[in-house]
């Protein structure tokens, strides 16, 4: 009886054991990619120390060169994505890095997106929020440790690693959390639609933009992605300020439109009465210079830059009309270098 005991004692011990090994096993292979014949043998050295056992083995590959990995982590990788998604307060805008466009456009690759900006979006949501905008601009180092569901950023990273066979880095990202009046608007181009994260879009191009709807109207939220469409299009390096001058240049240019119209109108009784109609045609004194003080192609300030979709007036100028005031935005180009940006606008985590 003592002995079936012992036996049946011995057995589940051997059993949990071996499960215990296995999940070990997984979880080294996870978070650094080498192969199964090197992890377990990390795991014999340090049965109860997975991080002696990690360790070892980026000291191993360091030393003996192990062929693929050291490879993979010299190439260049410029291809990729960038993600962006805004909902409920939070807006999220990641780039995420691979050597080929044919694997940017894989499936598998989108989720890989979509996983990391929920990640992102729960590591914001999160974080205490004391002011009425809460900014984190986070890089690679600085991403591998957020958790996506069970798992961090960097064991999704290896995982990609060894189902592409290519370089995936997680770039950079940029995460915000806003409150009281302030909205988000976002925008990806070309746009597709994230396949597992409802609400975010995937491109080679990104823009977030943080601003207040001082109109309280639907509309702006339209108006808000016609901006960040301006952004992608046109690169501005900075928001820039109206002054009272250029408020009142606006309220003119409406007031000369007005006048057009009026004009038009009366024009058109004259002609029925008889009327000389050239009596009315009055140009409107200092209306070249102010057209020409709009549409300044030179600047790089959002607000004084000729709208994208609608060169006649300048961004300033639409959303000052629709009740919208721009507070900060980002933008992402997949590939891009960073010390190729116009300008660096933040180098740590703020809080506006």
């Amino acid at each position: 009886m003592l002995g079936a005991i012992s036996r049946r004692f011995f057995h589940s011990s051997k059993a949990y054991l071996a499960v215990s090994r296995s999940s070990a096993l997984g979880k080294l292979r996870k978070s650094t990619g080498y192969s199964v014949s090197n992890c377990k043998k990390a795991l014999e050295m340090f049965p109860d120390d997975i991080s002696k056992a990690e360790e070892w083995l980026h000291a191993e590959a360091k030393q003996q060169g192990w062929a693929k990995w050291s490879k993979i982590q010299s190439r260049s990788a410029t291809q990729g994505l960038v993600g962006v998604f805004s909902k409920d307060k939070i807006g999220i805008m990641i780039e995420v890095n691979c050597e080929t466009d044919f694997v940017a456009r894989n499936a598998e690759f989108q989720q890989l997106v979509g996983n990391i900006l929920s990640g992102c979006a729960n590591h914001i949501d999160a974080y205490p929020a004391t002011e009425s905008i809460t900014k984190k601009v986070l890089d690679e180092a600085q991403l591998k440790d957020i958790k996506c569901n069970t798992i961090t950023i960097n064991e999704l990273v290896n995982s990609a690693i060894n189902k592409f066979n290519e370089k995936t880095v997680v770039k950079r990202a940029v995460c915000y959390k806003v409150k009281d009046n302030i909205s988000l608007g976002s925008l990806s181009h070309p746009t597709t639609v994230c396949p597992n994260l409802e609400g975010a879009l995937l491109g080679k191009y990104g823009a977030l933009l943080v601003y207040k709807n001082n109109s309280n109207e639907e509309s702006v939220k339209n108006v808000s992605l016609g901006v960040c469409q301006h952004i992608i299009g046109m690169n501005p390096s900075a928001i820039g300020e109206l002054t009272e001058n250029d408020i009142k240049s606006f309220n003119q240019v409406s007031n000369v439109e007005e006048s057009k119209v009026e004009a038009v109108a009366e024009k058109e009784i004259k002609e029925n009465t008889g009327e000389n109609p050239d009596e009315s045609e009055e140009k409107t004194e200092g209306q070249d210079t102010l057209d020409t003080n709009l549409n300044d192609n030179e600047d790089t300030r959002l607000l004084f830059q000729p709208f994208l979709l609608d060169t006649n007036v300048t961004v300033g100028e639409i959303v000052y009309k629709d009740g919208l005031e721009i507070v900060d935005f980002e933008r992402f180009e997949c590939g891009q270098n960073s010390a190729e940006n116009i300008e660096v606008k933040e180098a740590s985590s703020i809080s506006i």
